[in-house]
This record gives C-alpha cells, structure tokens and sequence, in this order.
C-alpha cells in the first residue's frame, strides 16, 4: 500500500485505540475518522492528478472492497471500505447518520454492542451485495450498510425513543427513532432511482436486516448498564428566559439525552440571556453565572 492508505489505516486504528482508553463513544470517534480518511482521500486523488498518472494507487482503491470473479477481496478491506466515501454527498449523509442516533444508542448498549452492529453489519451488508452480484466485478465504499445495523436495532429495541440532531441547533424537532430510520430508508430508495449510479442498496438492507435480527444479542453483549443520571430540572434558569429563543433553548436543554449534548445548550443559553438586574450579558466561572453588576446565581 501507498503511505496515504497507511495513515489512513492508521487514523482507523487511533480512533478506536482513543475510545477505548479514554472511554469515549466509538460512534463519534469514527465519524471524525471517516472525515480524516476522507480528506486523505482526496489528497492521494489530488497527488495522483498532479502527476499525470490516472492509475496510480489511491486510498480508495487500496481500502475498498474489491471483488472480481476468481479472486477474493483483501481481508482487511471488509473493514476498512467502512471508512472510504466516493464523494462528499457520501460521506456528509452517512455522517449525519452516525451523529443523528449513534451517541444515544450507544449509550444504552454500549461501546462492544455498537461495534459489533456498526462493523458487522457493514461486513453482512457487503457480503449480501457480492453474493447478489455474483459473477460481477464489485467495488464497495461507505458505512452505510454499518449505519443502517444501528439504525435497524434501535429502532427494534427501543421503537418509541424520540431523537434530535447530536448538535445544539434551535428548532431541530425530536423524532421517534422508526420515523427516522424509515426516512433514511425512503431517501437511499430515491437516491437509488433517480441519483448517481453505483448505490448499493442491497447492502444497506443487508445491514438493516443484520440489525434487527442480532438487536437483542447486542443488547446483552452489552450487559446490564446504569441507567443515565436524572438531567438537572434547570428550574431556577426559567425567569432568564425572556425570549422564544431561550424558551426553546431551555426546553432542548431539559430534553436532551446526554451530559455533552446538556452541556452544550447551556453554554448557548448563557451567550443569549442577559442579567435581569442591568441587562448586561452573562459569563459561567465556579459553577455559577455572574455579570459586572454584582448580580450572581448558582447553576443546577
């Protein structure tokens, strides 16, 4: 392989060695590889461009799936075309994907539970579009046989769950989880009529199907988890807010599922309000908001 497929293999390898022992979410850490590989993509696209060699190896071509009859892909590449992308519409729908369900879900479940879903169910979606295709030269990129796994157990295991954007954005509605997982469905269906050719939507049924059968397994790979801590009523941050912004921003901030997601509106909540004794603007130090005028209260 060319040194850009093996800084691309490595920034896989350092995502999931990251959240592992920082005890981050792995949904997460391979969303922002996927746009490093991405970006290191397009760099050996534009280094083989540069040299006049429309052959040469690129990072796409070295961690894809490749089969052709007779000759088997590279073991590695059934993991590594998770994280290749053929453009940028690509790559930004299945980002949306992982940051849309993926952080809450894999709260419930677990870090092992997600990966096993995530990886295997791009591995059993690839493996169903090859065996459809037989006799056919085949060429896979993307995490959207992974992405739909998720999607496929989340939705059988916790049907009624409502989700939101994992981003601080004012006016983005919570959604019950089928809602959004039969909209994926719906938008790969068009995008496979009336897109670019190549949609491999046998894999992304594939790894749909593969997520709602192994759901309740991943759930007890997963073990008995601890219920997340009760969010704070932020009841004494209510006479701060004077305007529909922050009503909506308060009510994002009560409802969302995790610390960071909390953590995140409130920051928002404390740039938009302002000191109810002089109107000046507000700053957080030592757990508590303050302004210049002396006025100060203490933070849920």
């Amino acid at each position: 392989m060319e040194i850009l497929s093996y800084v691309a293999v490595a920034v896989i390898v350092g995502a999931t060695a990251y959240a592992l022992l920082r005890k981050a979410l792995l949904s997460l850490a391979y969303a922002i590889a996927i746009l490093a590989v991405f970006i290191i993509d397009a760099v050996s696209i534009g280094l083989a461009i540069r040299e006049g060699n429309p052959f040469a190896p690129v990072v796409r071509i070295e961690l894809g799936l490749l089969y052709t009859p007779g000759a088997f892909p590279d073991p590695w590449t059934w993991v590594t075309f998770q994280f290749v992308h053929g453009s940028s519409a690509h790559v930004l729908l299945n980002l949306l994907g992982l940051v849309l369900i993926s952080p809450v879900f894999e709260e419930r479940v677990g870090r092992a539970a997600w990966a096993l879903l995530f990886l295997a169910g791009g591995m059993v979606g690839a493996a169903l579009f090859l065996a459809l295709n037989a006799g056919r030269d085949v060429f896979l990129l993307g995490a959207s046989a992974g992405v739909f796994s998720v999607f496929g157990a989340y939705g059988r295991l916790y049907p009624k769950d409502r989700v939101r954007l994992f981003l601080p954005l004012p006016g983005i509605p919570a959604l019950p989880v089928m809602q959004v997982v039969i909209g994926f469905l719906v938008i790969e269906m068009v995008l496979s009529l009336v897109g670019p050719p190549g949609i491999a939507w046998e894999a992304h049924v594939g790894g749909l199907l593969f997520g709602l059968a192994v759901a309740p397994f991943a759930r007890a790979l997963g073990g008995r988890r601890r219920a997340p801590a009760k969010a704070p009523s932020y009841e004494s941050l209510r006479d701060l807010a004077t305007t529909r912004e922050l009503e909506e921003i308060l009510r994002e901030m009560r409802a969302a599922d995790l610390p960071e997601v909390r953590e995140a509106w409130l920051e928002n909540f404390i740039r938009a309000a302002r000191c109810p004794e002089c109107g000046g603007t507000l700053r957080r130090r030592l757990g508590r908001i303050s302004s210049d005028c002396g006025w100060r209260r203490p933070l849920p």
